[in-house]
C-alpha cells in the first residue's frame, strides 16, 4: 500500500505541475510531499521531475514512469474494487470522460439514479472534446469515455454505439413546433443561437453549410447549453442539439426537438469506450451497463446541443 500511495503522490505532482498545488490537493504539506517524491526518485535512481521557479515538469524518466504509475494505480483500484464487492460494501470510484453534449445533463441523471442503489460509489466527471476523451481513456486517466465520432485509436475499445443527428429546439408554442421536421432555410426567420466551434455538432453544421454554399446568421454563440436554451425560451428563437435519431420530441416541459431535414444524413456516432484489454472495476462495469441501456438502447431525452 505504501508504494501505491507514493505512485498517487507522483501522479498528482505530474498532473498539477507543482509540488505546492499537488500538496494542497492531497492535503499534505509541501515539504512532506517533496520528501516523498525525493524518496521515490532515490528508489528509482533517476530524477522524475525538472524543478524550476514556476513549478516542475516531467523529466524523460518521469514521462516513462508516468505511464507505469497510472496503470499500476488502475490495477490497484480494480483489485480493491473486486475485494470490496466480495465484502459486500459496494464502494468504488468511477472516473468518466465525456463530451459536453452528454455530461451536462443526461450523465448527471444517470449518476443520481446509480447512487440511489449504490450510495457509497463516488464519481469524477471530466468534460472534454472527443479526442481528449479518447486520450483520457488511453492514458488510464478515466475508466469510461463517451464521445461523438472520436478519432481512431487501437487502444480505445468501443463497448457500444448509437446514431445521433442534429435537431432544432423550439418552444412548445412556437409556430414550427408541430412540424415533422424543419429546414435550415426556415431558421432565418427567427432568432438563432449556436454553440461555439469547440463543439462537435457545430463543426458538423459548419461542414454542411460550407459544402452547400449556405450561410446562417446567429444572434448569439455560447459553449453553454443552458445559455442556448435560455435564449430560445426568452426570444422564441431556435438553437440546435445533437440527439438520438428517432428520439422523443419533448426535451423538457417547454421545449421540443425537431429533426433538421437537410442534416438527417449527417449522422454522428456516440461511442462508449474503455481501454482495450482492461478489466473494469466492479462499480465502473455496472455503471457501463446502465449507460448502455440508457444511452444506446433507450431513447435519450436530454443531451446538450450543437
Amino acid at each position: 500500500m505504501k508504494h501505491v500511495k507514493l505512485l498517487s503522490y507522483f501522479v498528482a505532482v505530474a498532473h498539477h505541475r507543482s509540488i505546492r498545488e499537488a500538496a494542497n490537493f492531497l492535503h499534505l504539506t509541501s515539504s512532506a510531499l517533496n520528501r516523498h517524491i525525493l524518496d521515490l526518485e532515490e528508489e528509482l535512481s533517476a530524477p522524475l521531475f525538472e524543478r524550476h521557479a514556476r513549478g516542475v515538469r516531467l523529466s524523460a524518466a518521469g514521462e516513462t514512469y508516468l505511464a507505469y504509475a497510472k496503470k499500476a494505480l488502475c490495477d490497484a483500484e480494480d483489485a480493491h474494487s473486486s475485494i470490496r464487492e466480495l465484502e459486500g460494501l459496494k464502494r468504488g470510484h468511477i472516473k468518466i470522460a465525456a463530451v459536453a453534449a452528454i455530461a451536462d445533463v443526461h450523465l448527471i441523471d444517470l449518476i443520481a439514479t446509480f447512487q440511489t442503489q449504490y450510495p457509497k460509489v463516488s464519481f469524477a466527471v471530466k468534460v472534454a472534446g472527443a479526442d481528449k476523451v479518447v486520450d483520457a481513456i488511453v492514458d488510464n486517466d478515466c475508466d469510461l469515455g463517451l464521445a461523438f465520432n472520436p478519432s481512431q485509436n487501437a487502444d480505445f475499445h468501443e463497448l457500444a454505439q448509437a446514431p445521433y443527428s442534429i435537431h432544432a429546439l423550439v418552444k412548445r408554442d412556437h409556430v414550427l413546433a408541430s412540424a415533422e421536421s424543419i429546414s435550415i432555410s426556415s431558421t432565418a426567420d427567427y432568432p438563432l443561437a449556436l454553440a461555439d466551434t469547440s463543439w462537435g455538432g457545430r463543426r458538423l453544421l459548419d461542414e454542411y453549410l460550407k459544402r452547400n454554399g449556405a450561410r446562417i446568421y446567429p444572434q448569439m454563440e455560447s459553449n453553454s447549453f443552458q445559455v442556448l436554451t435560455d435564449f430560445v425560451r426568452r426570444t422564441g428563437g431556435i438553437c440546435f442539439q445533437v440527439r438520438k435519431e428517432g428520439g422523443e420530441r419533448l426535451v423538457d416541459d417547454d421545449l421540443v426537438a425537431l429533426p433538421v431535414s437537410e442534416l438527417r444524413r449527417y449522422q454522428r456516432r456516440m461511442i462508449l469506450g474503455v481501454l482495450r484489454g482492461r478489466v473494469l472495476p466492479v462499480a465502473a462495469a455496472r455503471f457501463s451497463e446502465l449507460l448502455k441501456k440508457s444511452l444506446f438502447s433507450e431513447l435519450i431525452d436530454n443531451s446538450p446541443g450543437v
